[in-house]
């Protein structure tokens, strides 16, 4: 925790020099390639991504090489894109959105995993030091601890030459202890207000801890959301929108991750209809519970899934991506061949199982980052306690 967003930080310098190319020499080599290199973290792993041409394959995928296995991480680039984090950290303490999401997964996980944001806060950042970054990358960054994914116009017999020549030398190493959640437990719903004076809108975060990306219920759960809240045709957009006319855009998402990620209902609205509008989302929860789905809502449902699932392994970055997913989250090797059709098999007592299994309306946390003298006493109405916070988290008195 007092160190975090050092992975994200450690993921944005490797583009900073590597192997003998300085950070300008290795942007100017990339260039006249025609490729592009990608680095960072996200809740569950880095990444180091090349795209480029076939015919330019060996060229790249050398400079691939280096960046995983000798970055120069230099001090000074550290110190410059430092400033860059404690930036956008600062503007996000005037995001009622960034705000509501951080305190909302504060309280469900503490300050570990899952807690902090991918970038940290401003004290972990503003702490982080160079040998910091360098020990991050010589623990992590070892070839037994990765996958090389290799996607496009390249035969197998050529990509697994290039990568043995590149990368079979690379000792192996003790793989670092990974991270592990330590969510809160809730035995009832509550609710936390965040003050900002001059907001005219609440933002919203009503849920609790979900479920890790390997479980066998992802299909189902994902039917199930779609409807919820997962697109915007969903219930409760439609009932928040279109219904009522409380915000623009409303949804719901269960975050899959390699542990339990949370399962949240998001949605800006009026400070003046804020009870009313987590008095709807609720009642959209305790709806989906129950089995109240139409046929044909779940039929329309599953065709968009399937629908939309070719537009998403269109490009080899989107097959790459899908074999990184598999890799990531031990999937069989078969998961996306099949994914159309086991969306496809979801019945309606798959979507209350899941639904009942999984979504607990009476245990929810509920984040509102808003004006609290309009919407303090409305939401007392609620019959549940409200704690107020600052948009560090602190207790108000």
């Amino acid at each position: 925790p007092e160190l975090a967003g050092l992975a994200s930080l450690t993921g944005e310098l490797l583009d900073e020099g590597a192997g003998t190319r300085d950070a300008v020499r290795l942007a100017e080599d990339l260039g006249l390639l025609g490729a592009s290199l990608g680095s960072g973290a996200d809740w569950d792993a880095s990444y180091i991504s090349v795209d480029t041409l076939s015919r330019t394959f060996a060229e790249a995928f050398a400079i691939f090489a280096d960046v995983n296995r000798t970055p120069m991480l230099p001090e000074p680039s550290l110190e410059r894109v430092r400033a860059e984090r404690l930036m956008e950290l600062l503007q996000q303490r005037d995001e009622p959105g960034a705000i509501a999401g951080k305190r909302f997964s504060h309280l469900i996980y503490g300050t570990g995993a899952y807690g902090n944001t991918v970038i940290g806060n401003p004290d972990s950042v503003a702490r982080i030091r160079i040998d910091d970054v360098r020990r991050y990358y010589a623990e992590h960054y070892v070839p037994n601890n990765g996958t090389i994914v290799i996607a496009g116009d390249i035969d197998t017999d050529r990509a697994f030459d290039a990568a043995s020549r590149l990368f079979a030398d690379w000792p192996a190493a003790e793989l670092p202890t990974r991270p592990q959640i330590t969510p809160k437990s809730f035995d009832s719903s509550r609710i936390y207000l965040i003050d900002r004076p001059t907001a005219v809108q609440s933002e919203i975060r009503i849920g609790h801890l979900g479920i890790a990306r390997s479980t066998e219920d992802y299909f189902a759960l994902s039917v199930m959301n779609a409807l919820l809240g997962g697109v915007f045709n969903s219930r409760i957009n439609l009932n928040l929108r279109e219904k009522h006319g409380y915000t623009y855009g409303a949804r719901s998402m269960f975050a899959f991750r390699r542990q339990a990620g949370p399962f949240v209902v998001s949605a800006p609205v009026r400070n003046e209809v804020t009870r009313e509008s987590v008095t709807e989302v609720l009642s959209e929860l305790r709806r989906i519970r129950t089995g109240d789905v139409e046929t044909q809502e779940l039929e329309d449902t599953k065709n968009y899934l399937m629908g939309s699932f070719p537009s998403t392994v269109q490009t080899a970055s989107d097959v790459a991506g899908r074999l990184v997913d598999m890799e990531l989250y031990d999937l069989p090797t078969n998961y996306f061949d099949r994914y159309r059709e086991n969306i496809g098999a979801i019945s309606k007592h798959d979507v209350e199982h899941v639904a009942e299994k999984y979504i607990d309306p009476d245990k929810v946390i509920i984040v509102i980052v808003g004006n609290a003298s309009q919407i303090r006493e409305p939401l007392g109405s609620l019959g549940m306690p409200i704690h107020e916070l600052d948009i560090e988290g602190m207790a108000v008195a």
